[in-house]
């Protein structure tokens, strides 16, 4: 029985940490090739329609874990997929994120969108870039799902609190006056 590529990458994986002895590289890369190669034939458009249709079983979830659909990519190509845009609208509980998780352990995708989502809230507090603030999150549902968080530039008006706080917590050495002369404050 051929292995799928995410198995293929926990081997690849278990031998980076040494945990695998006896591990083939060359054995693992054409295997992951061969998944991948593989995958790509099996996903067809009738794939696509039923990734399309799991998906809108997992719309409600999505909402209930605070999240609104801005709107839906559809990539044809070799790697086809259904990229759905989300905009976090309120952060729930971690009761209540523990309690959708345990009510769709049964629906697989579900339960794996809701995961990423979760994570990713948890992963965009500890990402901090100068002049840009977060602001959505992609869904990219395809052979090798991912989850794209998108950062945007902040606005002229827009301050951002981590910078206004350290600014504004140094003590300002020097101050003009009109009549040209200065004094340093302490």
């Amino acid at each position: 029985m051929k292995k799928k590529l995410p198995e293929i990458m926990e081997d690849m994986r278990q031998a980076l940490l040494g945990r695998k002895k006896d591990h083939s590289w060359s054995t693992s890369a054409s295997d992951a090739y061969s998944a991948t190669v593989d995958g790509i034939k099996g996903f067809s458009s009738d794939t696509l329609s039923k990734t399309a249709q799991r998906f809108n079983e997992a719309l409600p979830y999505i909402e209930r874990a605070g999240y609104d659909v801005t709107e839906i990519e559809v990539g044809l190509g070799l790697s086809p997929k259904v990229v759905p845009h989300l905009r976090l609208r309120e952060l729930i509980s971690d009761d209540e994120e523990r309690a959708l998780l345990f009510e769709t352990r049964e629906k697989k995708l579900v339960n794996t969108i809701l995961s990423s989502l979760f994570r990713a809230s948890s992963t965009r507090k500890n990402l901090k870039f100068n002049k840009f603030h977060f602001t959505d999150i992609e869904l990219e549902l395809s052979i090798l799902p991912t989850v794209v968080l998108k950062f945007k530039p902040n606005d002229a008006h827009q301050p951002v609190p981590d910078i206004e706080e350290e600014v504004a917590e140094e003590p300002l050495a020097l101050t003009a006056h009109e009549d040209g002369t200065s004094n340093t404050d302490g």
